[in-house]
């Protein structure tokens, strides 16, 4: 008889190799012992949930590049920048309170050129 100790690092590990939950699952129900498979279902609930929130938290974040504005003299500027990179669909984050925000790596050039027309012609 094997007993194994599935642990948060464990299935992390695995998902930093590439292995999907629903692989670490399928893995368990088919080098389950045979009394498990004689349950239904053969791995209990609460540890195949907890595999696929593991997953979930790891997937929560995605990670694009960007280029990050920031300190514009006015609210005016601030504003009007934002909204050239929303039509543009390039804005990826934006703080008003701040005058902080973030375009894609492919809006940037664009953005900076506006910018630099913007800020030549006022």
């Amino acid at each position: 008889m094997v007993v194994a100790s599935i642990t948060r690092e464990s299935v992390r590990a695995a998902f930093a190799s590439g292995i999907t939950a629903d692989q670490i699952i399928n893995f368990l129900k088919s080098h389950a012992h045979p009394e498990m498979l004689k349950k239904k279902p053969v791995i209990p609930p609460t540890i195949t949930d907890q595999i696929l929130l593991w997953e979930l938290e790891r997937n929560r974040f995605n990670f694009d590049e960007g280029v990050l504005y920031s300190q514009f003299v006015s609210q005016r500027d601030f504003e009007l920048l934002r909204d050239y990179a929303k039509d543009l669909s390039v804005l990826v984050w934006e703080n008003p309170p701040k005058r902080i925000l973030v375009v894609t790596r492919s809006g940037h050039e664009e953005v900076k050129r506006f910018w630099k027309r913007h800020k030549r012609d006022t």
